[in-house]
């Protein structure tokens, strides 16, 4: 816990009397509720007029966030009772999602970030925004616990949602390792072109408000608008999906402050890493883990530099070994024993984890094991090709053989003649589908998808 109070003290949080500091944290959870908005209620008591957040159309200070989570939780206030399971689609405004998302959390709910249009859950819904305050309710209201439940991103089947219990002295000594290496600070602004209805959004959400850093919301905005936020606001932390930080590179951009850009959510290839390194400089990191289970591993930019396409080491807390059948296992964060992440992979003596794609995409091919990540890898190096997707189709010959979907501007013969030269005939694609992949709304390929079309 040492290490934990030292990571959270060098983010200025705590300002220059920290035993204070914590001390007014504690009071403010326990009038508030141990929630994000007990957090906001604490730093709108410690500084008003500093600026909370902003997507481009409001800016928030603290106490201008803080009043509007009042106003809204006075105005639900008797909607559901605590614990209900409560669906908050982000459909509109981001700022206005975020003080939805604290009023929820004020009441008790457990609060459902769901990507626009997202239906069917079987979930309440909190009353319409203009819904008045209620009646004789006003000033202060009890301390509720309420929590996020996220749900799975839906990149290879229906999303679902997600009910784990973390064990919190893990998650506080998970908590303070990624402080220690991101570093984040009260003063160095945060770009999040996320979504938050996904685990990497609400996460930087949360660390943003936790530390004091402003936070600026951008997501849907354009390559070139988030270059233009970076450089306008003096961005210090940005965090991305590798979709995103491809199309950040293929413009022209610049972050004169810009060392963290933190990656995580969807695999990072070796080029992508190094062609980041090569524009900005040693500032990214590659975070792996799951929506049932947290963040895992980490991996520095020295670790990106000694083992491309590695996800890195396992965080203080967790523990990670893969089973002889190559499935990724990790223990810590929750409350018994080992949990498969679902993913396949190899750990280095170094004790770093490089991923060899998702165990249900395994392919066996005449009795081989075959990852389609290390495929699509490959094909990513074609001249044209933007992204793919390799998927198995039954073959009396050796059982399966894939079929690559691919997305750029690259033609069938080009695409023939480099499997021709690299792969032996059972690896090499018995079909070829030329044209944009369907994606899940935080830009993952939606896999299951695809396996619909074949």
């Amino acid at each position: 816990m040492r290490q934990v109070w030292t990571a959270v003290r060098a983010t200025g949080a705590l300002g220059k009397q920290p035993a204070r500091a914590a001390l007014s944290l504690l009071h403010c959870l326990g009038r508030e509720g141990p929630t994000l908005a007990g957090v906001v209620a604490w730093q709108a008591q410690g500084d008003p007029e500093r600026l909370a957040l902003t997507d481009g159309t409001e800016r928030l200070t603290y106490a201008e966030l803080q009043s509007r989570v009042q106003e809204r939780s006075q105005a639900w206030w008797g909607a559901h009772p605590p614990g209900t399971l409560v669906g908050l689609e982000g459909g509109g405004g981001q700022v206005a999602f975020v003080v939805d998302l604290l009023a929820g959390l004020r009441l008790g709910w457990r609060v459902v970030p769901l990507a626009p249009g997202q239906t069917g859950m079987r979930l309440a819904s909190p009353p319409p925004p203009s819904t008045p305050p209620v009646a004789g309710r006003g000033g202060w209201l009890p301390p509720r616990a309420g929590r996020p439940v996220l749900m799975t991103s839906g990149s290879s089947g229906a999303p679902r949602l997600v009910r784990s219990a973390v064990r919190p002295v893990a998650a506080l000594r998970v908590a303070g390792a990624l402080l220690d290496a991101l570093r984040p600070h009260r003063d160095a602004p945060v770009a999040l072109p996320l979504p938050l209805w996904h685990g990497h959004g609400l996460a930087t959400l949360a660390l943003a408000l936790g530390v004091g850093a402003p936070l600026h919301l951008r997501a849907g905005a354009s390559p070139q608008e988030i270059w233009a936020t970076l450089a306008a606001e003096g961005a210090e932390v940005l965090a991305v999906v590798p979709t995103v930080l491809h199309r950040l590179l293929a413009v022209p951009g610049n972050a004169p402050r810009l060392r963290v850009v933190l990656s995580g959510s969807a695999p990072l290839s070796p080029e992508l890493s190094a062609a980041t390194r090569a524009r900005l400089g040693d500032v990214l990191f590659d975070a792996f883990g799951s929506t049932e289970l947290g963040v895992l591993t980490l991996a520095t930019p020295a670790d990106l530099r000694g083992a491309p396409g590695s996800v890195g080491r396992p965080l203080p807390g967790v523990t990670v070994r893969v089973a002889p059948d190559g499935r990724v296992l990790a223990r810590g964060l929750l409350r018994r024993g080992w949990h498969p992440t679902g993913d396949l992979g190899v750990l280095d003596d170094s004790g770093r984890l490089t991923l060899r794609g998702r165990a249900d995409d395994l392919m066996v091919i005449g009795g081989e094991n075959v990852w389609p990540a290390e495929l699509e890898a490959a094909l990513l190096a074609v001249p044209g090709v933007v992204a793919c997707a390799v998927l198995p189709v039954p073959c009396a010959e050796y059982g399966q053989r894939p079929v690559a979907f691919v997305e750029g501007d690259v033609d069938e013969a080009a695409l023939h003649a480099f499997a021709l030269s690299r792969w032996p005939r059972r690896l090499r694609p018995v079909r070829w589908v030329r044209g944009p992949l369907p994606r899940t709304p935080l830009g993952k390929v939606a896999r299951g998808v695809l396996l619909s079309r074949l």
